[in-house]
């Protein structure tokens, strides 16, 4: 609810103290209808007797207005002329509270209508109606009056039809001062487009001295637009106070709220109101006062017409019995207020426009004049005229106006152009400086002119400066700036070429430029640290950064473990580990339990099938890594089912594997890896050897945060720091040092720019912040530049500007640049050749465990036939037969038969096993085909008497060393004598 205002007209449903209503004691008349009335509350008796003299005449109207609208409440309500009350002048609570108890209570009002002006003679006619409303804490209003919303609604209507975005603000500590700020903060948010660039707070009833000195703020700012609330005496001190500050010139518009103006209709305004300016005016006249207890009327009717549709009461309810001395409340107060906000009141002869009320209890529609002061060149008198109007619904409409300096057009609004000192200082690609073009001697596009000093230039010598033409980031940044702000700017170099660090002296470089306001504001790639922020204005980030670290590439090899990579450790374990093994020793448990294999035999039942567990794990390894070399085969289905699905896995491995081993298989570069400012390295660069090397460059804001934050690390890296960036950078890649600190957003650019790629930024930022343009402190530029940094950050400048500056690709320079493929170096063949040379090791190992397994070992653990050994492998069992190769002759010189003799007599004894087992097999078909024939056969195959002799002389010629060979070797072949087969193969 607003406080008074100028006028402030407002229906209140009267809960004051009604608590428990009789519904009994209605006064009723003998038709069956109810009287109801309202009451009128002014504040003095001439009010009072104008609205008794034009009582009668108003409430004709209204009641007219409800017969042409056809209210249905008229059947069984009668309304009766209102009852108007005066304060007399006496805003005491105690005179309120005699109004109220005795001349309005008694007559059964239920609502009050209180008509107050604000007087500036009169200061408590104001608080009255705020002692009326604190009464009671159920007092419920509706306000028909236009409020301070509506007011600064018109207010921006006028800025927007001129295009004044920017203004400031001065009000006075009084009256209705928060809720003049509330509703221009409401409009500013609504319209977007706007801008407060100053407001300013007055207290005049304690302190007239200080105006001056507190409007002088708005000097020499882009203020041209001001807005004014305060009371009538109030702004005449304040437009005079400006007027000597010069801000009352052709270029600054005035608009003043309806408390600045008051009462139009005077004469002879004060000579410090300047011409032109232009005011809110609501109507104060008696004319006003008499429409606005019409309308009151009005409203009161269709409430009841709308009240009497609902079916919840009694008729009699609608006239409340209650007193001062009683706590009781009227029934239907809350339905009546609530049928007050749902009315809409059609055009009348009172009301110009519809009334219709808000959730709040505020009126939607309002209406006003806009005036403008005018000077009569004759009389030398200043007046208000109307040159203009402003509704709710149709919006503003204006004529022809007289603006400041009498000018023919209306202010900018802004200044045409004013000039500005920039600071800066170079740095790739934020701020870059070259010569201007030796031929046409201008500055390229998206450059701006700008100056130096002289290289060897010190402060004794002459004031010379160098042209430049500087671009970049921040140039673009700046003539964007300058075009939407219209400023023109002369840009040149810090004199001393420094960032900005706090010394015994105080600041120098670019901080102590803004320090001293030599520089209006500085803009180059400038961090936001606290330690400035004590000193400087900075405006909004326009660029993320922090602190980061650059460290050099450095030329790698193919990782020894690079075979390995393509998969990981997990994968190469199930399938070594389990796949390999499972399917191994299920192939051979198949073989070994089918019929077609070895029949759950140690030996094969039919023909030669040399297998064994060794032999499949052979398979599975030649299967996997597709191997052509000579294999044994299982015999069984199921064995070889079991084989052709290991195949195809097989296949589907080494295809994945064959697919990723390129990606693995290259070169890769070498860095150190460090976390970021903490890691070891850093904090501890002793700990490294030789000590790590780093630094920075002084008198910046990396180096100073890291002064604060880490003093060890600042004090070691003194003796490394470089004068520049490039300095530090080239330092990285040649090796002087082994990591440069600096500002991440210069360094990331530094890293895409590098045209060898031999630069890269590790770990993770420390002290994140962002560059921010400086100004010195209490800067009335900063608020602009803030609304304008927001504004191309939402439209998307900002990016713009960043991809074009800040995106780019390292591109290697030399004899190779854009081919394909380059020749590879032994480097890139390093992990081949270790893994080779780790394979002939192992091969030398493995030589060695065979000798001295041949030689020293397996005479002792062979001591016969077995079953289970000859199933896992059967070359192990043939070489554990063979010790009777390698014993030494018992006597004489005779050398033990060599490896080579065995295995030729092997292959005989073989040949001769299968003959034989053919002799057999074909004399048993001999004997079936006698038998069948009815033939017997004669011949006795059967050894001969003296076959024992003869065998014995034969192995008497045999060498010990070979019989003790076949007795091994021959074990198993149990169809075959040992003694016949030896005598045969000698034979």
């Amino acid at each position: 609810m607003d406080p008074p205002g100028i006028p402030r007209f407002l229906i209140t449903i009267n809960i004051l103290l009604f608590y428990g209503a009789q519904l009994g004691d209605c006064r009723g008349r003998r038709d069956g209808t109810v009287e109801v009335r309202f009451g009128v509350i002014v504040t003095n008796p001439k009010q009072a007797m104008l609205l008794n003299r034009e009582s009668r005449r108003i409430f004709r109207d209204a009641m007219s207005s409800f017969s042409r609208s056809r209210l249905g409440f008229m059947e069984n309500v009668t309304i009766l002329e209102p009852v108007i009350v005066s304060l007399d002048g006496i805003f005491s609570p105690s005179n309120i509270l005699s109004v109220l108890c005795e001349n309005l209570l008694p007559k059964r009002v239920n609502a009050l209508l209180f008509v107050t002006f604000e007087d500036e003679s009169q200061p408590d006619e104001g608080n009255a109606m705020q002692y009326l409303f604190q009464v009671s804490d159920d007092l419920l209003v509706i306000e028909i009056s236009s409020t301070l919303w509506h007011q600064t609604s018109a207010v921006f209507s006028v800025l927007e039809r001129y295009n004044w975005n920017q203004f400031s603000v001065i009000t006075e500590n009084t009256n209705g001062m928060d809720l003049f700020l509330n509703g221009i903060r409401r409009q500013r948010v609504k319209y977007k487009v706007f801008k407060i660039l100053h407001l300013i707070k007055l207290d005049l009833a304690s302190d007239k001295v200080n105006v001056t000195k507190r409007l002088k703020v708005l000097e020499n700012t882009s203020t041209r637009v001001i807005l004014l609330y305060a009371t009538r005496k109030s702004s005449t001190i304040i437009l005079e106070a400006a007027s000597n500050l010069g801000l009352t010139g052709p270029d600054y518009m005035w608009i003043c709220m309806q408390k600045c103006i008051g009462d139009i209709s005077e004469k002879n305004w004060p000579p410090q109101l300047p011409p032109g300016i232009l005011g809110i005016d609501i109507e104060m006249t008696e004319s006003s006062i008499i429409r606005t207890v019409g309308n009151a009327m009005r409203i009161y009717g269709h409430a009841l017409d709308g009240l009497m549709r609902q079916s919840n009461y009694s008729i009699g309810d609608l006239s409340p019995n209650v007193s001062c001395e009683r706590e009781d409340v009227w029934s239907l107060g809350r339905k009546f207020h609530n049928a007050m906000r749902k009315v809409d009141v059609p055009l009348g002869t009172s009301n110009h426009q519809r009334i219709q009320f808000s959730h709040d209890g505020t009126v939607k529609f309002a209406e006003f004049n806009i005036t403008n002061l005018f000077l009569d060149p004759k009389k030398g008198t200043r007046f208000w005229t109307t040159v203009g109007s402003w509704n709710t619904e149709d919006g503003l409409q204006l004529r022809d106006i007289v603006w400041p300096g009498n000018s023919p057009v209306p202010p900018l609004g802004r200044p045409e152009k004013y000039h500005l000192n920039i600071v800066t200082l170079e740095e790739e690609p934020y701020v870059i400086m070259k010569n201007p073009e030796e031929q046409k001697g201008v500055c390229e596009s998206r450059s701006a002119k700008c100056r130096r000093r002289p290289a060897n230039w010190t402060r004794t010598d002459e004031d010379i400066w160098e042209e430049r033409c500087c671009s970049g980031l921040c140039i673009d940044l700046l003539q964007k700036l300058g075009s939407d702000m219209g400023f023109t700017f002369d840009l040149y170099r810090v004199e001393d070429g420094k960032w900005g660090a706090k010394t015994e002296n105080g600041w120098n470089g670019l901080i102590a430029d803004l320090v001293t306001k030599k520089a209006d504001l500085a803009l180059s790639s400038i961090k936001i640290t606290q330690e400035r922020q004590k000193f400087l204005t900075f405006s909004i980030p326009y660029l993320e950064t922090g602190i980061a670290i650059v460290v050099a590439k450095r030329e790698g090899v193919i990782s020894p473990t690079a075979f390995l990579e393509p998969f990981d450790y997990l994968t190469w374990i199930i399938i070594a580990g389990v796949c390999i093994q499972c399917v191994s020793v299920f192939i051979f448990i198949f073989e070994w339990m089918s019929p077609d294999g070895l029949d759950m035999q140690p030996t094969p039942v039919k023909g030669d099938h040399h297998f064994s567990l060794f032999r499949v794990y052979w398979l599975v390894f030649a299967i996997f890594f597709g191997a052509t070399c000579p294999v044994t085969l299982p015999r069984s289905l199921t064995s070889k089912y079991l084989t052709t699905i290991w195949a195809i896995c097989s296949l589907a491995f080494v295809a994945v594997y064959t697919a990723n081993l390129a990606t693995f298989m290259i070169t890769r570069d070498e860095v150190f890896d460090i976390k970021g400012i903490e890691d070891r390295r850093i904090l501890n660069p002793y700990s490294n050897s030789p000590p790590f090397r780093y630094g920075t460059m002084p008198f910046g804001s990396t180096s100073e945060t890291i002064r604060i934050a880490y003093p060890q690390i600042y004090n070691y890296m003194q003796q490394f720091n470089k004068k520049s960036v490039a300095d530090g950078i080239e330092a990285v890649k040649s090796g002087q040092l082994d990591a440069f600190l600096y500002d991440a957003a210069v360094l990331d650019y530094r890293v895409g720019s590098d045209q060898d790629c031999k630069i890269l930024t590790v770990g993770s930022w420390f002290a994140t912040t962002g560059y921010a343009v400086a100004f010195p402190q209490g800067s009335h530029l900063a608020a602009s530049f803030d609304d304008l940094l927001m504004s191309y950050q939402r439209d998307g400048y900002l990016e713009q500007i960043q991809q074009f500056w800040l995106t780019g690709a390292c591109k290697k320079k030399g004899a190779n640049q854009g081919r394909q493929s380059h020749a590879l170096g032994i480097k890139n063949f390093m992990s081949a050749f270790i893994f080779l040379g780790l394979g002939l090791a192992v091969g030398i190992v493995c030589l060695m465990v065979e000798w001295i397994c041949y030689y020293c070992i397996r005479f002792g653990l062979f001591t016969g036939k077995s079953k289970v050994l000859r199933l896992m492998s059967v070359n192990i069992t043939r070489y554990m037969a063979m010790r009777a190769a390698t014993r030494k002759k018992r006597a004489g010189s005779r050398k033990p038969m060599d490896i080579a003799t065995v295995a030729e007599l092997y292959r005989n004894a073989e040949e001769l096993k299968r003959a034989r087992a053919e002799t057999e097999f074909l004399q048993r078909k001999r004997r079936q085909i006698l038998k069948i024939n009815g033939t017997v056969g004669d011949i006795d195959y059967s050894p001969s008497p003296d076959y024992d002799q003869q065998n014995k002389r034969s192995l008497s010629a045999v060498p010990e060393e070979e019989y003790d060979l076949w007795n091994g070797w021959m074990y198993d072949q149990a169809e075959v004598p040992l003694e016949v087969l030896a005598t045969e193969t000698i034979i």
